[in-house]
């Protein structure tokens, strides 16, 4: 797990953003490099792809840390 909580922070709230509205171009930027500091192997992918992958890793990120309260 390497996004700092900010990052993840902040990716969560992106990819809140674009189910509801969508995002503006910096935002798809931003998102694709947070994914990408996870997943390198995501940085040519879809920006639907890139939703569903952030996704996962969030899912992830929130169970580790579930497991680490106990």
């Amino acid at each position: 797990m390497t996004l700092a909580p900010q990052d993840f922070n902040r990716m969560e709230y992106l990819l809140g953003k674009a189910k509801v509205e969508g995002l503006i171009p910096n935002e798809e930027s931003e998102l694709r490099n947070l994914v990408v500091q996870e997943n390198p192997s995501a940085n040519n992918k879809a920006l639907g792809d890139l939703i569903t992958l952030g996704l996962i890793i969030v899912g992830i990120y929130l169970l580790a840390k579930a497991f680490e309260k106990k």
